[in-house]
């Protein structure tokens, strides 16, 4: 199947024996609560027990507190370490940001060298500035 070894799930986090136990509990709670209250109590010979509002309780509280108990355990998991490197959507941006001023820098250190190289024909706009006040004076 596949070549890669199953880390073991270990524990009431890896589990879900765990959320489906605590849910049925939650659900055999309601069932009976719904159930008795729907009838009007036990010593009430007038009216049958209600099994079908304890039933759709049950399932009712089952199916959301399994839900509420996913969601949790979904927020509490820390993100795999691959997530923040690789190419798409997936990148680091500290090291796009590192690189894009990397290139930056050297672009400007080469434009620098170019305008040494072939000396003064081109004025830097801090020269152009002074000369400028100069003038004025």
């Amino acid at each position: 199947m596949s070549d890669s070894p199953k880390k073991p799930r270990g524990g009431f986090k890896g589990g879900i024996k765990g959320p489906l136990v605590f849910s049925f509990v939650v659900g055999i709670i309601a069932f009976v609560v719904a159930t008795l209250t729907s009838t009007g109590g036990l010593n009430n010979p007038d009216h049958p027990l209600r099994i079908d509002i304890g039933l759709i309780s049950f399932g009712i509280a089952f199916a959301a507190t399994l839900v509420v108990v996913a969601l949790l355990q979904l927020t509490g998991r820390e993100n795999p370490e691959h997530l923040s490197e690789g190419s798409g959507i997936h990148r680091s941006s500290e090291e796009l940001h590192r690189a894009a001023v990397a290139r930056a820098r050297e672009r400007m250190r080469r434009e620098r060298e170019e305008a040494e190289g072939h000396g003064p024909t081109t004025q830097q706009p801090d020269d152009a500035a002074d000369s400028n006040t100069d003038d004025a004076r």
